[in-house]
């Protein structure tokens, strides 16, 4: 018997089944013995990791060049392709606030809080992981806007997710021009800055009416209307957050 005949087993390591082929039909455990040489162990997880990589990369990819198609394929069940919401809003928010603590800022969304180290600063940090909190928040708005709709609020909450998924892509673009104002002191770099923080901006409500449109296929005057009232209701919510944080841990 080969090394090669040795690594696949019929029965399921794992439930004991013997509906086994390449996986088990049971438990969708790989059909592959527990003693392996080194070359199968590293090809195994080299697959792992491109899969998972492949699955990140394109899902990002889509969320931004077909915005609301992740979600509403997500919705419909056609998930294979993708990363799960929450998956991919978790480890964008790492990369996201990694930067933040990096380099230091008090910036957030799009506007800046000051360098010292006193209640601007408290402040900036609140809203920032304030972003936490107003997902839920926001797939709320959203089912009251579209609350004919009879839809379950889980669907609003993977819009939320995505939506808050490329918000934060976005604002790393606005870091980044933090980073570069901070480091260089030229002209051209606040030329550049500003070069690239427009579309970042201007990025943050194009892309909730370009969701909306695709999810929920109403007219282009319904749908900027409703991305509006959207945005007003998220931003009038963050404005509660940080008005409650101000009147009881800073005084004013």
């Amino acid at each position: 018997m080969s090394s090669s005949d040795k690594l696949i087993t019929t029965t399921c390591l794992n439930c004991g089944s013997d509906k086994v082929e390449y996986y088990c039909a049971v438990c969708g455990q790989k059909a592959q013995a527990t003693k392996q040489p080194l070359r199968v162990f590293i090809s195994d997880t080299v697959e792992t990791l491109f899969n998972i990589d492949s699955r990140w990369f394109q899902t990002i990819r889509d969320l931004f060049l077909k915005p609301g198609k992740v979600t509403r394929d997500y919705i419909e069940g056609k998930r294979a392709s993708y990363l799960p919401p929450v998956r991919i809003y978790i480890s964008i928010s790492i990369v996201y606030f990694l930067i933040v603590e990096l380099i230091d800022s008090n910036q957030i969304f799009f506007v800046n809080f000051g360098v010292d180290d006193g209640s601007n600063s408290e402040l900036a940090k609140v809203i920032q992981y304030s972003l936490f909190f107003l997902v839920p928040v926001l797939a709320f708005f959203a089912k009251l806007l579209y609350r004919k709709r009879k839809q379950f609020f889980v669907e609003h909450l993977i819009f939320s997710f995505h939506i808050h998924s490329i918000w934060l892509i976005l604002l790393m673009f606005e870091l980044l021009t933090v980073w570069l104002n901070k480091s260089y002191d030229y002209a051209w770099v606040s030329i550049v800055s500003e070069i690239l923080s427009f579309p970042a901006q201007l990025g943050t409500f194009l892309y909730v009416v370009f969701n909306l449109k695709r999810l929920y296929a109403q007219g282009w005057v319904k749908t900027i209307l409703k991305s509006l009232l959207l945005m007003a209701f998220y931003v009038v919510s963050l404005i509660g957050v940080v008005a409650v944080y101000a009147l009881i841990y800073l005084d004013l």
